[in-house]
Formats: structure tokens, C-alpha cells, sequence
């Protein structure tokens, strides 16, 4: 019998990116407002809406995960032309968000003890996640993430992200485990419960309390958790 696994995303599952990037626009929209002379609200809803509107199918626009900061950008500038307001403020709006969410960023609660809890019960444990490298690097070395697995895929080091198959098939070879024998625990129904289901693993959709189910999902989750500690009864802890 193989090894028995779980791989986990990281952003929005072991990682809460979502309150650091709450946190990051209010005061990033802030401080742009006063130059751009609007409300910091109007700015930020803007935003938003672009964003919605350029992410909306990841299929098409996943070349632009690696590529993040360029994204941001151009989303920005969109929202601003959307506006009226002066574009060329776009680049450095992008880069204050940036450096404010590395600062607000930190680990869930729960993320630690739920991988020390499933190491202690033997899983081999692998982290998959997508995004430039040099960013989701700097994320894994400055939470120390890496001591508590037996693979890490970066999309931008790895070269494919979720939900390519063949970055599910890696971890599963790097740890020794079988497809049935291994779930995959994350928030985005496109890139992490599609993925895993279309490689044959089981899948734990974690919502965190905030995310709607999407009935266009091509995949229904195995499981659906609203916190990491909820994996302990579905795998016997």
C-alpha cells in the first residue's frame, strides 16, 4: 500500500490573503484618493469591479498567474480610465498594494497545528500553489511553510499550475502516494477542486466561512469545511 497524503493550496487556505488584501486597498485607496482627488470607497469598488470582470474565467486569463503585479496593473489602470482619473498612477497604486499585503499577510489560526496534526498521524503532506515564484517563494521561506512538507510546487517555478493535472501527478510521485489515497484541501473550486478531482484525488473545498458554492463548478467538492480543524473527523484524527 502506498502512502497515504493531503496537499493543501496556500493562499486563502493556510495563508489569509483575503483580510490582508481588505486590509491593503482601504489604506491604499486612502492615501490614492487624496491625489486622485476621489473617494476612497468609489476607488476601491472600482477596482474591485475590474477585477471581478478581468478574473472572471480563470481558464483564460491563468497565463496572467505568473504574472501577477502586471495583472494588478493593468486592472488598476482600467478602473482609473473607467473613471476618468489619471491613469499613469496605476504602477504605483499597484506597488503600494503590494507592498501592503506582504505586510498585512499572515497564517491562519489553525494552519500550523492542522499540519503538525496530520504529520503526527503520518500523512505525507504537500504544498501546491499557484502565482509568480519569486512572490509564493517568499511566502513559504517567510512563514517557514517548507519544514512541514515533503513537496512544494510553485506555478512559477514548476512551470504548470492548478488545475493541470500533471502538477498534481508530481506531488503524488514526490510522495510516494496514490490517487485515492490522497486529498487535496483548498478554496478555489476551478483550480483546486477541479484539479484534484480531474487527477483522480479526493478534494476538501475550505470557504472560510465567506465563499458561495458555484453551481457552474465542473467538479463538486468530496468535502466542504469552513476550517482546517473540521479535516479531523473525515480522516479519523
Amino acid at each position: 500500500m502506498g502512502q497515504h497524503a493531503v496537499f493543501f493550496d496556500m493562499d486563502d487556505t493556510l495563508l489569509d490573503g483575503h483580510a490582508a488584501m481588505e486590509a491593503s486597498w482601504a489604506l491604499v485607496c486612502a492615501e490614492a484618493g487624496e491625489v486622485l482627488s476621489v473617494d476612497p470607497q468609489e476607488l476601491r469598488d472600482a477596482i474591485r469591479r475590474e477585477a471581478m470582470r478581468f478574473w472572471k474565467d480563470e481558464s483564460a486569463v491563468e497565463h496572467w498567474r505568473v504574472r501577477l503585479d502586471d495583472a494588478r496593473t493593468l486592472l488598476i489602470k482600467n478602473a482609473l480610465e473607467a473613471e476618468g482619473l489619471d491613469v499613469s498612477r496605476a504602477e504605483r497604486i499597484s506597488k503600494d498594494y503590494a507592498a501592503r499585503h506582504r505586510e498585512h499577510l499572515q497564517l491562519f489560526d489553525d494552519a500550523l497545528e492542522t499540519l503538525e496534526m496530520l504529520r503526527s498521524a503520518g500523512y505525507r503532506l504537500g504544498l501546491l500553489t499557484n502565482g509568480p515564484a519569486a512572490m509564493q517563494r517568499d511566502k513559504v521561506m517567510r512563514f517557514e511553510l517548507e519544514q512541514h512538507f515533503d513537496v512544494v510546487v510553485i506555478e512559477g517555478e514548476f512551470g504548470k499550475g492548478k488545475p493541470h493535472p500533471e502538477v498534481f501527478r508530481h506531488a503524488l510521485e514526490a510522495t510516494g502516494a496514490e490517487p485515492e489515497h490522497t486529498w487535496h484541501v483548498g478554496d478555489n473550486l476551478y483550480a483546486d477542486v477541479g484539479g484534484a478531482k480531474g487527477a483522480g484525488l479526493r478534494a476538501a473545498w475550505i470557504h472560510r466561512g465567506r465563499l458561495q458554492m458555484d453551481e457552474r463548478a465542473k467538479a463538486p467538492p468530496d468535502l466542504s469545511i469552513g476550517h482546517l480543524p473540521e479535516l479531523r473527523d473525515p480522516f479519523g484524527l
